[in-house]
């Protein structure tokens, strides 16, 4: 069995027999049992947010071997495959937007829970335990665990993502839509794309993720932040009932509200 694809620097999706990925984008191939995605060295934010939305369509357990700057990766499962995407992702717009930003982005394990999590509002939502619940029951577990600052990101039929609850008068960033407005609409400003890279990736990867780094609030100097990413994605519920909950803080400053 062969099929490829590639994804064009501009998201696009088409059938393709290309050797190699296009410029700024993404070749993914299928060769009788082995599954292979190659990066072009100049890839776009654009082709891999598509790319990990293309993925979701696998099994989480499913392995594909990844092509990065010529060196191959291979036995990754689709959520270690979609991690390595998103970072790649957000190394891009981070290094176009150094005076902004900067992060990581991991995969929280309850069991080893990392050292710097120690905020009693982030560990409310990272406590719960709503794996295999359907999606009511999660929400409404996430409800009366009364978490503060919480936002809540949907998906429409054409996986463009929107806001369902936002915190009020939140101090970053400036400019956000109104809730059940597609982010792609009106959030193109670099924190609006920040934003959407890690909501995507956790669409895609489908596990709660823990992302902190260094923040710039209104022209300020860089602060520490920590933000937690729950994603409710029930295996046999509709994609249009999935749903991304985080809540984030400034580590130094907890009374500042950010998204």
């Amino acid at each position: 069995m062969r099929a490829q694809i590639t994804i064009t620097r501009n998201g696009v999706t088409q059938a393709s027999s290309d050797k190699a990925p296009p410029d700024g984008g993404i070749l993914a191939r299928r060769t009788n049992g082995d599954f292979r995605i190659s990066l072009h060295r100049h890839v776009s934010e654009t082709a891999l947010i598509q790319m990990m939305r293309a993925l979701r369509a696998l099994d989480p357990a499913f392995e594909m071997s990844l092509e990065m700057a010529g060196n191959v990766t291979g036995s990754l499962s689709r959520q270690e495959a979609c991690l390595r995407l998103a970072l790649r992702a957000l190394s891009i717009l981070e290094r176009a937007n150094e005076p902004l930003f900067m992060s990581n982005l991991e995969r929280y394990d309850s069991t080893r829970p990392p050292a710097g999590l120690r905020s009693e509002n982030l560990l409310r939502l990272a406590q719960l335990e709503l794996a295999g619940k359907d999606a009511p029951s999660a929400l409404m577990e996430v409800s009366a665990a009364a978490i503060e600052n919480l936002v809540s990101v949907g998906q429409n039929r054409s996986m463009r993502l929107y806001f369902l609850a936002l915190p009020v008068d939140p101090d970053w960033p400036s400019g956000l839509p109104s809730t059940g407005v597609p982010l792609d609409e009106t959030l193109e400003s670099p924190s609006g794309r920040w934003l959407s890279i890690i909501y995507e990736a956790a669409f895609a990867i489908q596990a709660p993720l823990y992302h902190h780094g260094f923040l710039r609030i209104t022209g300020g100097a860089l602060q520490p932040f920590q933000r937690f990413i729950y994603p409710i994605t029930p295996q046999h519920e509709r994609p249009g009932n999935y749903r991304v909950l985080s809540t984030a803080e400034i580590t130094d400053s907890p009374d500042l509200i950010i998204i």
